[in-house]
């Protein structure tokens, strides 16, 4: 269960959060915390506040001090860039954590029940207007014990001053004093994993959602690893309407010791389908209702482990077109795909295979 009471300035649990706190907890961080007080089925998890890593720089003595060497990079010249990242990683190693810190830290951690956790970077201008720093900041996966979890913030903390971060910054006259919180949450061993768009991300339409599956962890099918099955769901009922089942030629699962590791899948097996109709339809009910709490169409990761559904994260589709007229809409010939390649299983879309060049969708089977 996760712990019931605040540990202090230094942890904030999810349920203590919310989407004004992003200066506190991080657009991650916040994010997490609006699903998990809207009710959706979030892994617990608790945030190491922003406004403890400014403590732990202030009481090294370094905090003004990487702020000024930020202030001097010149990005265009990518051997200084290369030696002003470093120093400042190093330096906000070298401070360390406080104790008190750490002792809040392994406290939330237990009341967490311990085991398995990510530990993942938030930082406080990320998904802010203007800006974008997705992916530049650390995550780690898997960490286990006190001491390797306080060990994996520290990291995340100096991952802030790292060279693709310190290079964005000073390219976008980014001056003030940057700070970063971290995201500590309860790992989901996902037996099926994938994405959900609750409008058409090509057409437009706001009356279907769109979900994408694969066996074992999400990051095959976020990254581009496999063909994934797609589904496509009439909201009205909801009702399946549409489903293309990809052809997935492996999945990543977690050995006993938590690493992870590739599995190959016959062709048999890899020509499956990911989700039943009932899945289907249980995934794109929390859609629906995450798009009405946000008010807004969605992004949404999820996962099915040990049975249950978790929701992982929201984000708001950025690249949605205007809204449709009519429903299928989608499949107009030319119609570009999110994220360069993923997308809503529409036949008229040209995606890359892994070897490079293009080929034509399968075909829709319909209902």
């Amino acid at each position: 269960m996760p712990p019931r009471e605040a540990a202090g300035a230094d942890v904030r649990l999810f349920s203590e959060l919310s989407l004004e706190d992003v200066a506190v907890a991080g657009g991650k961080g916040t994010n997490l915390a609006e699903l998990t007080r809207a009710g959706l089925p979030v892994p617990p998890g608790f945030v190491v506040t922003a406004q403890a890593y400014l403590a732990a720089m202030d009481a090294a003595g370094v905090r003004a001090r990487l702020l000024d060497r930020a202030r001097t990079v010149n990005p265009g010249d990518p051997a200084a860039l290369d030696a002003a990242s470093a120093e400042l990683r190093e330096s906000v190693l070298r401070a360390g954590m406080p104790e008190g810190t750490r002792r809040a830290i392994a406290d939330a951690y237990r009341a967490l029940g311990a085991g398995r956790v990510a530990v993942r970077s938030s930082a406080t201008m990320e998904d802010t207007a203007g800006f974008s720093f997705a992916g530049m900041n650390e995550t780690y996966t898997n960490i286990e014990g006190e001491e390797a979890v306080c060990d994996a913030v520290e990291r995340c903390w100096a991952s802030m001053w790292g060279r693709r971060v310190v290079a964005y910054r000073a390219a976008q006259g980014i001056t003030g004093e940057p700070a970063i919180a971290v995201i500590v949450q309860r790992m989901v061993d996902s037996e099926t994993s994938g994405v959900m768009f609750t409008a058409d991300p090509a057409g437009g339409a706001r009356d279907r959602l769109v979900i994408e599956a694969a066996f074992g962890l999400g990051e095959v099918v976020v990254s581009g690893q496999v063909e994934p099955d797609t589904y496509v769901v009439d909201k009205g009922g909801p009702s399946v309407i549409g489903a293309r089942i990809g052809v997935k030629t492996h999945r990543i699962t977690r050995g006993a010791d938590g690493a992870e590791r590739r599995v190959d899948l016959a062709p048999e097996a890899g020509r499956r389908r990911v989700l039943t109709d009932e899945q289907i339809l249980q995934v794109a009910r929390q859609g629906v209702a995450i798009e009405e709490h946000y008010g807004a169409p969605q992004d949404v990761e999820w996962a099915f482990a040990g049975g249950e559904l978790h929701i992982l994260q929201s984000r708001p589709i950025t690249t949605l077109p205007p809204k449709a007229t009519r429903a299928g809409t989608c499949c107009s010939p030319g119609s570009a795909p999110p994220r360069a390649w993923r997308g809503a299983g529409c036949a008229s879309w040209r995606r890359p295979p892994r070897g490079g060049g293009s080929r034509t969708a399968r075909s829709w089977s319909r209902r």
